[in-house]
């Protein structure tokens, strides 16, 4: 039948509507499809990261206090004491103080064999050893490992760290319960929904183990939630619709465990805009149909263009352009509004991205970059061999800061101290709890360093108290002075421990400073070697002390000496002061006190009768236990305290003075007589002496070496010996080294001299010999 033009040209005419009606629904329908399913890939990838992220973080924070903590003598002590079963609920207190400071779940000191020694809470895995992924975790390496372990049916995320003395002797472990609470707190970060479930049942469905979702709801989209977009729900308007992926975290330790990790997105909304969105296309196109063919044709033209542009427009958003500028979408509300949508979108996920850049390289607290990125830029600048200056600053004490004013004037002292640094030209990064790095864009000379130290010294007021603030700068010259970011943080730990040890507020590197500290470790490791060893090093020499109205040998000085089978000899003046920071003084000097009695002893059944003048360290006069130990010593080898005379120096005295002279007047109400050492280099006097128990001062060699030369020498030890005597005290010289000073000290009045004139410090087994042929010895102990 044939038809008119009319009809034929209407017929072609509505067929090109329809069609472009057509392509106009498809283009939408799939340009929108892939941009909604890139997006929500990208979103679950955004969420994946930012969850990986958080343990890391996590990891990473829990990891460094255990670095830290694991190396305190406190600490190895404890876990010495816990293994040997001898001091558990010390250990434990220790563990519930880490939970407190870390927010922990758990936590716990491991054996070597991955045994639980010690747990906080203390009843929980005691003697239990840990599942093999967990024995993994445990490695002799300087830093920390992480993973998931099962413990008591319950996922925990955990971070292990050896404990060294310098070997590894136990591991501390950190654990964190992956549950409803933990995974709720990280999906309001994520904007996603968290399910920890099992990989199958015996029914071969997959459970909810732990979920940031009801339970209910949790089991409801492991069952029926998929990868991608179920695009027949987009004409329903999809009721409680999620798409979910199950995602691979075998990188963070969580493969070989029967759990795997889903992520979730609520796609309900989407799917209603987007059905929204083709109802109103539809009817722009049945309406278009019934108008005019021009109307018709030019509203194709005015959709289709935009909405191609459009779709090309999201296409490079959803390949991660978000620069990419959205073009106009015409006069159509339809098109406008899905534009707008576009557009808001392409602003969230760029937001959010640099939400999360911004977190992984700054340090929350204070703004500051933190230790991985500066970690990756320092490494960066010493591998294009730039020269740059880094300055390490601590805030002293920021420990006991942090005990006096509490955490949050603790976190607000360093927040006011990244804004005073943050006000000179450069880049700063925090470390960790009062540690700061900064890297000037230009070399700061001595001044302008003393002017930075001037500036963060300045005291941080909050409310009405103001906290006093003290720093210590350690300086690096890069690349001279390191050739990785690794050994530039050790470097800095090394001259650190000089300011820490030298109390200097500016400290530069040097090579020597690393000699000094690796020379330092050796002695400390040698040192407890020898002390724990069967045959010690250590031995005692006694130097006699001449009586110089009788002329004849009344005390012996005993003095340590330590001949190191791997150091060889090493002088008292060295590695008392280490023993000291080291914490193994007591040891040390328990070992002294034991060989001089037993000395002593010896001498006695020779038939002498002279005492024996021990030193005692700062550390020593202050340790009641130890002195109380020194009396028992005395009664168990059948001697008294009238047999010793303890020797203490003047800076011991000044350091804890009520403290050091409460000690020793105990000891002098037991019978014990006191000098003053090396009297003249320290910074008290004879009239502060008067208030001690003290009935000798020994006058520093530096004094009596050159006596028979320099008259201000002989002018300062004259002035001395009369001031004494008026005080009634004894005076020791020491450091007699010829006859013509000993014959001034003489007619001066000295009580007592000491020095190589006279013998040198000798073993008892010489000093048994030279006492029968001496013209020193009394002849009555002949």
């Amino acid at each position: 039948m044939q038809i008119s033009l009319r009809h034929s040209l209407f017929r072609i005419l509505l067929g090109g509507i329809v069609i472009t009606a057509t392509l106009i629904l498809v283009s939408v329908w799939n340009g929108t499809a892939s941009l909604v399913q890139n997006s929500l890939d990208k979103e679950i990838d955004v969420a994946k990261e930012i969850f990986k992220y958080r343990l890391e973080a996590q990891a990473s924070k829990i990891g460094q206090i255990g670095y830290i903590s694991s190396r305190q003598y406190s600490v190895i002590s404890a876990v010495i004491r816990g293994q040997a079963n001898d001091d558990i609920a010390t250990t434990e207190s220790y563990l519930d103080s880490l939970i407190l400071r870390t927010d922990a779940d758990w936590t716990a000191y491991l054996g070597l064999n991955g045994d639980v020694v010690a747990s906080s809470p203390k009843e929980q895995w005691i003697g239990e050893q840990l599942p093999e992924n967990g024995k993994a975790l445990l490695t002799d390496s300087d830093n920390y490992e992480s993973g998931f372990l099962i413990l008591s049916d319950s996922l925990y995320h955990v971070v292990a760290s050896p404990v060294k003395m310098p070997i590894t002797i136990a591991y501390t472990m950190f654990g964190y319960e992956i549950n409803d609470q933990y995974l709720a707190s990280i999906s309001n970060i994520m904007q996603a929904e968290v399910i920890v479930h099992s990989t199958t049942d015996v029914t071969a469905e997959r459970l909810a183990i732990a979920s940031s979702v009801e339970p209910a709801v949790a089991q409801y989209i492991l069952q029926t939630g998929s990868e991608r977009l179920n695009w027949l729900d987009f004409l329903t308007g999809g009721k409680e619709s999620y798409v979910s992926r199950q995602v691979d975290m075998s990188d963070i330790g969580l493969d070989g465990l029967p759990v795997e990790i889903t992520i979730a997105l609520d796609v309900t909304k989407q799917y209603q805009g987007f059905a929204n969105l083709l109802f109103s296309i539809v009817v722009i196109s049945v309406v278009a149909s019934a108008v005019s063919l021009m109307v018709v044709m030019l509203l194709s033209h005015r959709v289709s263009r935009p909405v191609s542009r459009l779709v090309e427009a999201v296409d490079s958003i959803a390949d991660g352009n978000y620069e990419q500028t959205l073009p106009d979408s015409g006069n159509l509300k339809e098109i406008s509004d899905l534009s707008h949508a576009f557009s808001s979108m392409q602003s969230n996920l760029k937001s959010r991205e640099e939400r999360i850049r911004f977190q992984a390289q700054h340090d929350m607290l204070t703004g500051l970059y933190n230790r991985n990125y500066v970690e990756e830029h320092i490494g960066a600048r010493l591998q294009s061999r730039e020269s740059f200056q880094v300055i390490a600053i601590s805030v002293n004490g920021f420990r006991t800061i942090n005990d006096l004013y509490g955490y949050v004037n603790g976190d607000k002292v360093l927040q006011v101290t990244a804004q005073r640094l943050a006000r000179w030209p450069g880049m700063a990064a925090r470390l960790a709890g009062g540690e700061i790095l900064y890297i000037s864009e230009t070399a700061l000379n001595e001044l302008q360093l003393e002017t930075l130290r001037h500036i963060l010294e300045q005291s941080v007021e909050v409310g009405l108290v103001a906290i006093p603030v003290k720093v210590s700068l350690v300086l690096l010259d890069c690349p001279a002075d390191a050739e990785s970011a690794e050994d530039l943080f050790r470097k800095i730990n090394i001259v650190k421990d000089e300011a820490n040890r030298s109390g200097s507020w500016l400290v530069q590197y040097d090579d020597d400073l690393e000699k000094h500290y690796l020379r330092r470790l050796a002695i400390i490791t040698e040192l407890k070697r020898s002390l724990q060893s069967d045959r010690p090093e250590l031995s005692m020499v006694y130097q006699p002390k001449l009586a110089l109205d009788t002329m004849t040998v009344t005390s012996m000085e005993a003095l340590v000496r330590w001949n190191s089978e791997a150091l060889g000899f090493v002088p008292p003046d060295e590695f008392i002061g280490i023993a000291e920071q080291a914490g193994l003084i007591e040891q040390v000097t328990t070992w002294v006190m034991g060989q001089t009695i037993s000395d002593l002893s010896r001498f006695r059944a020779k038939g002498h009768t002279f005492s024996i003048a021990m030193n005692l360290s700062s550390h020593d006069i202050q340790n009641t236990a130890l002195l109380d130990r020194l009396i028992l010593m005395l009664e168990e080898a059948d001697l008294t305290p009238q047999d010793l005379e303890l020797e203490i120096t003047e800076s011991d005295l000044v350091e804890d003075a009520d403290l050091a002279i409460e000690n020793m007047r105990k000891l002098k109400a037991s019978g014990f007589r006191f000098a003053i050492d090396d009297f003249g280099t320290g910074y008290s006097s004879l009239a502060y002496l008067k208030h001690l128990p003290v009935t000798t001062i020994k006058i520093d060699k530096s004094f009596i070496l050159n006596l028979a030369k320099d008259e201000n020498d002989q002018q300062i030890v004259h002035t001395v010996l009369s001031l004494a005597h008026i005080f009634d005290l004894d005076v020791v010289a020491e450091g007699v080294e010829d006859e013509v000073s000993l014959v001034m000290l003489q007619e001066w009045g000295c009580d007592i001299a000491q020095g190589y004139f006279i013998s040198k410090p000798q073993s008892a087994e010489v000093l048994f010999d030279w006492l029968e042929v001496t013209p020193y010895q009394n002849k009555k102990e002949r």
